[in-house]
């Protein structure tokens, strides 16, 4: 017989010799483990628990927000020229009104004058008709046609008087010339820009507020804010958006504030607090909140079955020392150490903190 014939039949003995023993003479270490998984299951593991009792609680959103000029309009030329005089500063108020940009006159002045002594020679042909066709040396029709021509020599005037007048590109509205687009010199034509006014009387605070909570926001209910430089303001919600972003899925809301001073300035970060109706809630340790399988927020509590329950609960506010949280029964014993280690449905020992 070959050598490794030889020893291919020895390993194949010994492995029938193994499993033949193993079979007729099991060991005790499966029974063990079962055992010990017994022993386990059975010793309960032991958590601190808090009684935490429910009280009326305002409903609170907080948010995220930044505070807007009411109204911010590009002040555009109607007429084309160039700018002969820009009296307003950068950052000055302004009434409306206010010339911001003066325009050059250049013929628009002549014209005017061309187009009263055009409506003065027009009324004069019109009553000089009107008195040969009462004598009954005109028509009806010359009269009718030297009145049609007075009429449009006086739009002419006012067409004129018009043109005249916009080269003075004023305010239009009391607020701050926030930005001046165009310097003595500069050449304007229709639709160039002047300058940019903001009404900051008053301040608006804009924030966007998630699919769950815009339901929460009501136009006219008061809010309050709080600017990064340190200002409190309060005001009262004008606008909801009925419309989400397409790309966030959030809403836009306005807080309007008043602002008469003006010291308060738009585009500063700010913090929105808004209160709804008071709704049943418990101030709970943040560190107690775990996560479920489907990855929603709650807690893990123990029933009086000694039974580990878990409840989503939904957060209210941030008190730095604690959360306000809905959702969850008027009376529960809060696990307040161990609901790391607990599972739903485990039976617990527990013991109140100290």
């Amino acid at each position: 017989m070959k050598k490794s014939h030889f020893a291919a039949l020895v390993i194949a003995i010994i492995a029938i010799l193994y499993f033949g023993l193993n079979a007729l003479f099991p060991g005790k270490e499966p029974e063990q483990k079962a055992q010990n998984n017994t022993a386990r299951e059975t010793q309960a593991f032991t958590v601190v628990i808090r009684t935490v009792n429910a009280s009326p609680r305002p409903g609170v959103l907080t948010l995220r927000g930044r505070s807007e000029a009411a109204r911010l309009v590009t002040v555009r030329a109607e007429t084309a020229g160039a700018v002969a005089s820009a009296p307003i500063v950068e950052g000055s108020p302004v009434k409306r009104g206010d010339i911001l940009c003066r325009l050059s006159v250049q013929a628009r002045r002549a014209n005017l004058d061309q187009a009263i002594a055009n409506r003065e020679a027009r009324k004069l042909e019109w009553q000089a008709a009107k008195t040969l066709e009462e004598k009954g040396h005109r028509s009806a029709n010359q009269t009718s046609s030297a009145k049609a021509a007075y009429d449009a020599a006086h739009a002419a005037v006012r067409q004129a008087e018009i043109e005249l007048s916009n080269i003075n590109i004023r305010a239009p509205f009391d607020g701050v010339f926030e930005r001046r687009n165009a310097e003595i010199g500069d050449y304007l034509s229709p639709g160039q820009s002047c300058g940019t006014v903001a009404e900051l009387d008053p301040l608006i605070i804009s924030s966007n507020v998630s699919e769950q909570d815009v339901s929460k926001v009501k136009v006219g209910m008061p809010g309050t804010a709080r600017l990064a430089s340190g200002e409190e303001l309060t005001g009262i919600i004008r606008y909801v958006d009925p419309i989400a972003d397409t790309v966030t899925r959030t809403f836009r809301i306005e807080l309007q504030t008043g602002n008469p001073e003006g010291n308060l300035r738009a585009g500063m970060t700010a913090d929105l607090r808004l209160e709804s109706a008071p709704v049943q809630a418990q101030k709970i340790p943040a560190d107690t909140m775990v996560l479920d399988d489907a990855g929603q927020l709650g807690v893990r509590v123990v029933d009086d079955n000694n039974k580990v329950l878990f409840y989503r609960v939904n957060l209210i506010e941030d008190e730095g020392q604690g959360v306000w949280v809905s959702g969850l029964p008027d009376q529960v014993k809060l696990i307040i150490e161990g609901q790391d280690f607990v599972r739903t449905g485990s039976t617990v020992k527990w013991v109140l903190e100290s």
